[in-house]
């Protein structure tokens, strides 16, 4: 990519999508990330995808900072597979470094990533850039918008926010903040999109805290299990002021949970709530004196809720008196999943609960008339949707028009926008950008060879075939069929192999394994699809191997 002059904005990712927020500031060259985070998609075999690296590679040297907003895994989780890529400074809220850190250590890079532990009213110069961490109410502890200084005018950053005017856990949005940069001229805001089919401000937590408890004591006698996002500290300690009011004991279940849980008594969070209980020994204890929250939500694969609905996990078994609340909204992308799983719960006869039959969840995105008030406190003449699918940025774009902001631009993954106050913001090209799938122990392009592959596999099985040449003539020596008959097909088996056998006989007779490899491999091919074709209606993946 050539120099970049001037002020510019390129979502790496986070702008076509929910989740992969990674967006890049640059000005006459010199470049800010902000944010680097991951997308949620376990579609053949993949574990989670990634924005793709490619420019930042090739722009490593004029890579300043990383910023980054708060701890949640679409804002950090790319990190650990993206950060050797760029080699650059880390600058977080200590409760976000010391999440960032415990990923780092799985791949054992805690130790080389230099991340530096920000504090509020504290302004940071990288290059041209002054970035000043602003406190905004989320639902993870310590979530922050950036106010972005630049030669050119100040951008402002939202990250992930909502208004919240008594917040159980942590401070409210720091609005003052805001407002004081606002009267001294915002010259872009690029804001959260997530909740903007929402109206009206989003429930409160100490409403869903008061709903919990009373909940819960609507059924005494039954086990509760709740699920919701670990990172969720509020709603943690709402689950166990809600076991506490009912009599009952909290017990935790899932890894993320365990982790979440120490690394908040770190940092020094949930001072007066005693350690969770583990989950080793719940089914022993009294059904009416537990309530369990477990991971799994979303309807991860390997979640212990996943776990529990499946009858696989190692200590929880349900019962057909058990209680489920989902505290949790639903990410767009994961509905299948999630209702995979409450299928599952209602066979083994449990109630389920959600955010439909009462009011167990609070969002930490803001409404139509908390993103107006943002539009009120600091006065951006322009506004960049971001964190969102296409969906989510026109529909933001449309309540900035009609507030009245003039310049407003949709942007693409890739997009480079040019932002200046002389005149409206313009996109003047774009960078490539794509996505990799975290798959096993590798990282692999959603788009390349190897997914194409599995689809097709998934989609049409394969027929593996065997050719014996010798002096001319070509025999069907084995075929091997995957994923396109049952066990109880047998006949079916044998009569395309029958047939098989013939085509082969008078398709390839007199052709040579030495001098025409090549022509009876694509023929033999062509013979095979078509068959299956006509068979099975499919084309299956065909491998062919000739042996004299």
């Amino acid at each position: 990519m050539s120099n970049i002059e001037g002020l510019n904005f390129i979502p790496i990712g986070g702008c076509s999508e929910i989740g992969m927020n990674l967006y890049a500031y640059i000005y006459d060259n010199q470049w800010i990330l902000v944010d680097m985070g991951m997308g949620f998609d376990t579609e053949l075999g993949r574990s989670l995808i990634i924005p793709s690296p490619g420019e930042l590679a090739k722009n490593k040297s004029k890579i300043k900072a990383l910023f980054v907003t708060h701890s949640h895994e679409d804002h950090i989780g790319a990190i650990p597979y993206l950060w050797p890529e760029i080699e650059c400074p880390i600058y977080a809220r200590p409760f976000a470094v010391e999440m960032i850190r415990d990923k780092l250590a799985k791949s054992e890079l805690d130790k080389k990533v230099p991340m530096i532990k920000v504090s509020l009213n504290n302004k940071i110069s990288v290059g041209p850039f002054t970035v000043e961490f602003i406190h905004v109410a989320h639902s993870t502890p310590e979530s922050s918008a950036l106010a972005i200084t630049t030669p050119e005018g100040t951008i402002l950053h939202s990250g992930d926010w909502r208004m919240d005017d008594n917040p159980v856990f942590g401070s409210k949005t720091d609005e003052k903040k805001l407002k004081e940069y606002g009267d001294n001229g915002v010259l872009a805001l690029c804001c959260d999109s997530t909740n903007v089919f929402k109206d009206q401000q989003s429930e409160a937590e100490s409403d869903v805290r008061k709903n919990l408890s009373e909940l819960v004591k609507k059924y005494p006698k039954s086990r509760i299990l709740i699920t919701c996002f670990a990172s969720n500290l509020a709603r943690l300690e709402s689950c166990y002021l809600a076991a506490k009011n009912s009599g009952r004991q909290m017990v935790i279940s899932g890894r993320s949970l365990k982790k979440i849980e120490r690394i908040a008594k770190l940092s020094g969070y949930l001072p007066e709530i005693p350690a969770f209980l583990d989950d080793k020994k719940t089914n022993l204890a009294d059904p009416s004196k537990i309530l369990l929250v477990c991971t799994g939500s979303q309807g991860e694969v390997n979640s212990a809720l996943s776990k529990m609905a499946a009858d696989t996990h190692k200590t929880i078994k349900l019962r057909n008196d058990d209680i489920m609340i989902f505290s949790s909204r639903i990410i767009p992308g994961n509905e299948k999943a999630v209702i995979e799983i409450q299928n599952a719960l209602v066979e083994r006869g449990v109630k389920i609960i959600t955010n439909l039959d009462y009011e167990v969840h609070a969002s930490g995105h803001p409404s139509r008339n908390e993103l107006q008030r943002l539009y009120e406190l600091t006065k951006p003449h322009t506004l960049i949707p971001i964190h969102g699918g296409k969906l989510h940025l026109y529909r933001h774009a449309e309540i900035a028009e009609e507030y009245g902001i003039k310049d407003v631009i949709i942007p693409s993954d890739g997009d480079i926008i040019r932002i200046s106050r002389k005149k409206k913001s313009e996109n003047t090209g774009s960078i490539p950008v794509g996505t990799l799938a975290v798959d096993g122990c590798r990282l692999i392009p959603t788009q390349g060879n190897v997914y194409r592959q599995r689809e097709a596999l998934s989609s049409n099985g394969i027929v593996s075939i065997c050719l014996k040449c010798s002096r001319g003539s070509a025999e069907l020596a084995d075929m091997t069929c995957l994923g396109i008959f049952e066990e109880s097909e047998r006949t079916e088996t044998e009569d395309i192999r029958s047939d098989l056998a013939s085509e082969i006989r008078l398709s390839l007779g007199g052709l040579s394994k030495d001098k025409h490899s090549d022509r009876l491999k694509t023929t033999a091919e062509k013979l095979v699809k078509n068959i299956f074709s006509e068979v099975t209606g499919k084309k299956p993946v065909v491998t062919v191997h000739i042996v004299d």
